[in-house]
């Protein structure tokens, strides 16, 4: 079906309910095409299994896009406990599902704890409901983003319907990415199991293929603001593409003259033709709207070398490798991500700590000197930097390689090399 035709199909879904907890009309053509919007994604990133989101907003009156027995479940929890507008439930697609729902079974004490910087974001972890039940759901909602119910689903929510699919998006990456960790632990350590083993090897069998970089985009150095806006736009819808960052995670930058062109926060980085942000290198002002909280970085590359392209993605594997550290008894663990003393890298690419943002821990003061050395740099927990000098041809094919890199590396430290 085509992205039009499946808009339409799910469009079409918002129909007035006669039953309790059944589905009633989202008020509005600009509700319904939001709500639309993010169910299609969902759909479209293999983040959710096709026919099995539900989203809108709970309470006596509940609006929904579909009926669903969940409705009643959701409609019915205390007042309070939604906290937000919009609440989104799905099945996750796989590799996800297997990932989450192997870590819902075995969480001590029903919470799955990630260390990725998704997870400290936004989530701060992920709590497991014992069944789909309002007492249940309840009990682990109220203060929480996000719970994982074992077989059945993840339950989401935002203040909207963009926001409930981030953290749905968030949950997805956080669940993958500990479960890959968790697993390359347990093999080293010689305690993979008998349903790690088996759940592993389904999973495996469900990885897309690496991501591969075909050259073409737009060649600079850019001269004006039209051809960096589209250079930005093309590269954005390539990196989604590619698999190497959830459309709302990364960001992207370009710097021309005085000024710097980067993607806006919480912006889609496949919808970056009207989200961008122009700012002032000299002043710091900001023209277009709120920059990515990756701006102290972007700006410290702008100021200290001579790249004008910059990229920060979130590829799966090298979010994974870039936590695989086999020190022992180190004074650092549990604040890797601030402050690590101990050189790491991959290939040559220097790991380094750092925040989102700047102050003391911030990733402005430990990507911009390694990015020099390598134009790239690894963040611990954060995905990638790349760079280069005129346009982002290099600078994608550079985080593609080293996307591809990590997961060659994963396997072969898995003792499965040819699964990579």
């Amino acid at each position: 079906m085509q992205a039009k035709q499946k808009l339409q199909h799910i469009s079409g879904l918002y129909t007035a309910g006669t039953l309790p907890g059944m589905a009633v009309n989202i008020k509005g053509p600009m509700m319904q095409q939001e709500t639309a919007k993010y169910e299609t994604r969902l759909y479209k990133e293999g983040m959710a299994e096709p026919g099995t989101a539900l989203l809108g907003t709970p309470g006596t009156n509940g609006l929904w896009n579909r009926d669903h027995p969940a409705c009643k479940v959701l409609n019915s929890l205390p007042p309070g406990t939604e906290q937000k507008n919009t609440i989104l439930y799905a099945k996750p697609a796989e590799p996800y599902a297997t990932t989450i729902y192997h870590l819902s079974e075995t969480a001590p004490n029903r919470v799955i704890c990630p260390q990725d910087s998704e997870t400290r974001m936004f989530l701060q972890d992920l709590p497991v409901a014992e069944k789909l039940d309002t007492e249940s759901v309840a009990l682990v909602l109220k203060d929480k983003k996000c719970v994982i119910v074992p077989h059945q689903g993840i339950i989401a929510k935002g203040g909207n319907p963009a926001e409930a699919y981030l953290d749905f998006s968030a949950a997805c990456f956080a669940g993958f990415v500990k479960f890959f960790s968790d697993t390359l632990q347990a093999a080293r350590a010689g305690e993979l199991g008998k349903k790690r083993t088996q759940a592993f090897s389904r999973v495996c069998k469900q990885l897309p293929q690496p991501a591969v970089f075909e050259t073409g985009l737009m060649t600079g150095p850019f001269e004006t603001e039209s051809t960096v806006k589209n250079a930005i736009a093309e590269t954005g819808k390539k990196i989604v593409k590619r698999g190497l960052v959830n459309a709302c995670f990364g960001n992207i930058s370009y710097r021309r003259d005085d000024s710097l062109y980067i993607s806006s926060s919480g912006s889609f980085l496949d919808e970056l033709e009207d989200d961008l942000v122009m700012v002032n290198i000299k002043d710091g002002s900001c023209t277009g709207g709120k920059p990515s909280s990756e701006l102290p970085t972007h700006l410290e590359i702008a100021a200290s070398t001579d790249f004008r392209a910059v990229l920060h993605g979130h590829p799966l594997f090298t979010v994974i490798m870039s936590m695989d550290c086999r020190e022992e008894n180190c004074t650092h663990q549990g604040a890797c991500h601030l402050d690590c003393p101990v050189p790491r890298e991959i290939s040559a690419i220097p790991i380094v700590p750092g925040e989102t943002g700047g102050g003391a821990f911030g990733l402005n003061r430990t990507v911009p000197a390694a990015i020099k050395k390598a134009k790239a740099a690894i963040v611990y927990g954060h995905g990638v930097f790349t760079c280069a000098s005129n346009d982002f041809n290099n600078a994608l094919g550079r985080m593609i390689t080293i996307e591809r890199i990590c997961r060659r590396i994963y396997f072969e430290r898995m003792g499965n090399p040819h699964t990579s």
